[in-house]
């Protein structure tokens, strides 16, 4: 005899979701995976340091409006407002370029024994 088994209930299908979710971010720290949006903020401070320093070099400021643009066309096409695109990657680019603004530390992926390549522990790791 087959037993009918009943369906979960949205409150309990999504606890169990909150679980599985912080399981796997749990492994990806623990494995020092950087995500989408790490990698995405690297991409993009380079992006922008390196293009700024470009157009210096070459005395062409239309290098780096350029990159500016195409920036601030798909954030208007992913909904957000024209003008405050502008400002908000404004002060970024000011940050990175003129503040030479950095990313802060990540001390939890430096804690514990972290080992270098060539077999030593990373200096970096230290009592966080």
């Amino acid at each position: 005899m087959q037993e009918t088994l009943m369906p979960k209930s949205k409150a309990t299908r999504l606890r169990e979701q909150r679980a599985r979710q912080q399981e796997y971010r749990d492994a990806q720290k623990k494995l020092r995976r950087p995500g989408r949006d790490d990698i995405a903020r690297i991409a993009l401070q380079w992006l922008i340091v390196n293009t700024a320093k470009l157009a210096e070099r070459e005395g062409n400021p239309a290098r780096m409006n350029r990159v500016e643009e195409a920036i601030l066309e798909k954030l208007v096409e992913q909904g957000f407002d024209q003008a405050a695109s502008d400002r908000a990657l404004g002060d970024l680019i000011d940050r990175y370029v003129d503040g030479g603004w950095d990313f802060r530390r990540k001390p939890h992926l430096w804690a514990g024994d972290h080992i270098k390549g060539d077999g030593t522990k990373d200096p970096m790791d230290g009592p966080f």
